[in-house]
Formats: C-alpha cells, sequence, structure tokens
C-alpha cells in the first residue's frame, strides 16, 4: 500500500515514515494538497496530512475530498478536534490523530482506514469494537452477535464514540457530528442521548468500558482494558 505523507515538520514525517515502513508499506512525501486534489490518478492509497484550521487548508481539503472521494485521509492534529473538524468525522474515509502520535495508534488507524476502503466492490463488514459491532450501511449494533435496539441518532453518536476511542470529544463537536443541521441544540437531550447508548451497550466498567463525561468539556469512551494513557509506546 502506498502512503503519502505532507507534513512541515520534517522529525515527525521522518518518525511516520519510519514506523509505517517497518509495517511493509510505501511512504513517499509530497509538497502540497493541490498537487494531489489535482492529480486523480496520483498514485498513493492513504494520505496522512499535518493539519491546521486555516480557511485555506480546509479548502483545499473539501477539494480534494471531491476530486477523489474513496482516498483516505488521516489528519495529524496538535490539539483534540475543534468545529473545524465536525464535517470531517462524519466522513468514514478521514480520521485523526493527536500529538504526540504513538507508534502503535499510527499503524492501528492507517490500517483501519485501508481496510476500509480495501474493496469498493464489495459492502463493508460492520465494524468490530471488542465484544461489539457496528454497521454504518445499516445503522445495525450487536453486542457478542446479540442485536441492539438504537435510533440513528444513538448509532451515530455510539459509532462516534467507539471511533474515537480513548479520545474525548466536546459537546460542540459531538453535536455538529451527530446533529449537524441542528444550529441549535439542547444540551440536556444531548445528555439523554449519552446515558441510552451507555445503557444499552452496557459501557460501565464492570464490562471494560467507561463513557463518562470531561468536565467542562464534552464525554469520552474508554477502554479499561487498554486504557489510552497508560500506554507505553514510543512516541512519533
Amino acid at each position: 500500500m502506498r502512503i503519502t505523507i505532507i507534513d512541515s515538520d520534517p522529525k515527525q514525517r521522518a518518525r511516520m515514515t519510519e514506523v509505517l515502513r517497518a509495517a511493509h508499506y510505501s511512504c513517499t512525501p509530497l509538497t502540497s494538497l493541490e498537487k494531489l486534489a489535482s492529480d486523480a490518478a496520483a498514485d498513493v492509497d492513504l494520505l496522512i496530512y499535518h493539519w491546521s484550521a486555516t480557511a485555506a487548508v480546509q479548502r483545499q481539503l473539501v477539494a480534494l475530498r471531491q476530486a477523489r472521494p474513496t482516498l483516505p485521509i488521516l489528519l495529524v492534529t496538535g490539539r483534540s478536534p475543534d468545529h473545524a473538524f465536525s464535517k470531517l468525522l462524519t466522513d468514514l474515509g478521514t480520521d485523526y490523530l493527536v500529538k504526540p502520535v504513538r507508534s502503535h495508534e499510527l499503524g492501528l488507524r492507517v490500517a483501519t482506514l485501508l481496510a476500509r476502503f480495501s474493496s469498493q466492490q464489495a459492502p463493508l463488514p460492520p465494524l468490530r469494537f471488542g465484544p461489539y459491532s457496528l454497521d454504518p450501511t445499516s445503522t445495525q449494533a450487536w453486542h457478542d452477535d446479540n442485536p441492539i435496539t438504537l435510533t440513528r441518532k444513538e448509532f451515530l453518536l455510539a459509532l462516534l464514540f467507539f471511533r474515537h476511542l480513548g479520545r474525548p470529544l466536546s459537546r460542540a463537536t459531538i453535536h455538529e457530528a451527530v446533529w449537524p443541521k441542528e444550529a441549535e441544540f439542547n444540551s440536556r437531550s444531548l445528555d439523554t442521548h449519552v446515558s441510552r447508548v451507555r445503557t444499552k451497550f452496557g459501557l460501565l466498567p464492570e464490562h471494560g468500558y467507561r463513557l463518562a463525561p470531561v468536565y467542562g468539556y464534552g464525554y469520552q469512551l474508554e477502554s479499561l482494558e487498554f486504557p489510552a494513557q497508560n500506554t507505553q509506546d514510543p512516541k512519533v
């Protein structure tokens, strides 16, 4: 698989290249997003891009997505996502990592993104997270093969949390990812939906997960078996 990396930090770019080549990926640098967007036949299977929240970058990413709708994109950012990420989070072809990027997480997210687009001819299989399975096509979910009855909003909310396991999501990010057409949203309604997702999925410490509020910010889903904050892998 061919991966293009656009990153102005030479040390970070070199480290990511080293990690991915060790995993048998082919990595090449590119000078700009405009070049990739203008050449629809560019020889690349996945793009890793060092995100900046400027209007120019956002326009370039929109143009790239329109030109290459099936190109997986992994954004590397220096902070947790803000409102500028809202539309990107609803796109299954885009994911992100917050610096400092850990080697194991880089490899995992690259593999996951590539797997989603490995066969555009066949339906994608449900996404698996431990004992849970979520099918974005049918918006159905299972726990140990037992179906979980969900509304569409509950499914989208659960999928958002699982796709960003171990990472805090702000209320604004959740709102714009799950309720993008509602300019004003009742915070209490968000809390109610989160509570329902927690109950229906059994996201409780005794089951190995914890879906908890982040004071003054939003919510975070954690795996208690593999807590993100205890990871000892080398940093990129």
